[in-house]
């Protein structure tokens, strides 16, 4: 004897999408308070130095570095040693990085400042691997 072979009947279980709105407005909160919104929120007193070949470049920044006018290093709005640990920072910062547009690093140091003080710096960052993004005033 041969038993029939039954075709079960799929059932659909039906999704309920009521409080998918719900859901999605509590996960965008979510991300808002844990994002962050700003890393420059250092309020570090520096006079930029007027450049006639200033221009704005929209791209984002991987570390912020910045020399007040006192010669006090920041990274990040932290201040540091000096220019090796800025290039261990940063060297740290941009370890995940895959493309150039990743690894820029805004660069702002105060206009009084001597060659001598800024200019480890700068070559810590491009020892790091950092793209220099210097920051600067065009003249009235």
């Amino acid at each position: 004897m041969k038993k029939k072979l039954q075709s079960k009947k799929r059932r659909t279980v039906p999704v309920p999408i009521a409080s998918m709105g719900d859901i999605a407005f509590l996960l965008i909160i979510f991300f808002m308070v844990c994002s962050e919104v700003s890393k420059d929120n250092s309020n570090i007193q520096v006079t930029l130095p007027f450049s006639e070949f200033v221009e704005k470049i929209e791209v984002p920044v991987a570390a912020r570095v910045a020399i007040d006018e006192n010669g006090e290093v920041y990274l990040d709005g932290v201040r540091v040693d000096g220019a090796k640990d800025v290039e261990w920072g940063v060297r740290a910062l941009l370890t995940h990085t895959v493309s150039d547009e990743q690894r820029h690093v805004q660069f702002k140091c105060d206009a009084s400042l001597p060659k001598e003080t800024f200019e480890p710096v700068i070559k810590a960052i491009a020892e790091a691997g950092g793209i220099i993004e210097a920051v600067g005033d065009k003249p009235n």
